[in-house]
């Protein structure tokens, strides 16, 4: 395609008008992967670590490089609208172009390995609150783990509460390191405090959670005091839920980046072939190289070849040419013939 001047800068305005909305989702993705590096993922490291700030801190570094790039790039745009002598920006569009293609590979990465973690989380979830289940007792950062993650998403136990009544979580008799798994004993019907629901409007009875209560009228059977519903389900939920976000992000910037890629790519090759503020003509811009883009430059390639030939060949036959001086009195052979004719008849 051709791009004249005025094309060439409403395309460079634009892009520069749409870098900074690109660059605001990149910030936004920064923040949004560090608050959720310091919440659910302090929480799913406690359980399963490292699979809560891997992704998050990889998502944060990567957008930054990509805000970096984006800046490096709305300042090769506002150049290439000064004049080229001053200052030229084809090696700068060229590697800013290269640099987009990079971060749309790792994006694209980002969103591969994310989508193959889910399932992988998921199994690491459930083996991992078990087992700190079974360390709560005789174990801190289990203990911490478990009371944080049930106060934050409101749930008890790992499918609900009623697994805690074969976990004993609150003597120390019990080694962490043994095989706990297998054990399904009652032990008895109490929760640990984190499990009490801050929706009651009661004094919370996590001991002796189903027998009926005197002093506070409290009925199990009517209306229990501590959260119901199971740890590993919202955790999951939540994770696929931040998943999907970081995703549905990234793709939006991928996709601005590819429009990007292509315009400035446009933007590229047209200041190569020699359009810029101080030669405002039409000039060829590609996106990729054609066939007859490579014919037409080897054809001008070769005239120019030709050209220089000729004029080289020119040169050296008047540096090499013997210099003859011409006499005053020197006349030519055809002068001379002509004189005799004339004068042929008077002496006759």
């Amino acid at each position: 395609m051709f791009l004249s001047w005025s094309s060439f800068n409403n395309i460079r305005m634009l892009l520069m008008a749409f870098m900074p909305v690109i660059i605001f989702y990149l910030i936004w993705l920064v923040n949004t992967s560090e608050g959720i590096r310091s919440e659910e993922g302090t929480l799913l490291d406690l359980i399963c670590w490292p699979d809560g700030n891997v992704i998050p801190a990889v998502i944060a570094c990567v957008s930054i490089a990509a805000i970096v790039i984006e800046l490096y790039g709305l300042y090769q745009l506002f150049k290439a609208g000064l004049p080229k002598r001053e200052y030229n920006v084809t090696s700068g569009l060229f590697y800013f172009i290269w640099a987009l293609i990079i971060i749309i590979i790792v994006f694209l990465g980002i969103m591969f390995y994310s989508g193959l973690q889910s399932t992988i989380i998921r199994a690491k979830i459930k083996g991992g609150i078990t087992k700190a289940m079974f360390r709560y007792a005789n174990h801190l950062p289990s203990k911490v783990a478990i009371d944080r993650l049930q106060t934050h998403f409101h749930c008890c136990g790992r499918e609900n509460y009623r697994e805690w009544f074969f976990i004993p979580w609150e003597t120390t008799e019990q080694n962490p390191e043994s095989n706990v798994f297998l054990v399904q004993k009652f032990v008895a019907d109490n929760v640990p405090y984190s499990c009490c629901s801050m929706n009651a409007m009661w004094p919370c009875i996590h001991h002796g959670v189903t027998q009926m209560g005197t002093i506070y009228k409290y009925n199990p059977t009517k209306q229990l005091t501590i959260w119901t519903d199971g740890c590993e389900e919202k955790l999951i939920s939540e994770m696929m839920s931040v998943s999907w976000r970081f995703n549905a992000v990234m793709a939006l910037i991928i996709l601005a980046m590819v429009l990007q890629i292509i315009a400035a790519r446009y933007l590229h090759t047209a200041y190569i072939n020699g359009l810029h503020v101080g030669n405002r003509i039409k000039c060829n811009a590609y996106l990729l190289r054609s066939v007859t883009d490579t014919e037409s430059e080897a054809i001008t390639k070769r005239k120019v070849f030709k050209k220089r030939k000729s004029h080289k060949a020119r040169t050296l036959e008047w540096v090499m040419a013997k210099y003859r001086p011409k006499s005053k009195y020197t006349t030519s052979s055809g002068s001379d013939n002509s004189s005799d004719e004339l004068l042929k008849p008077i002496y006759e």
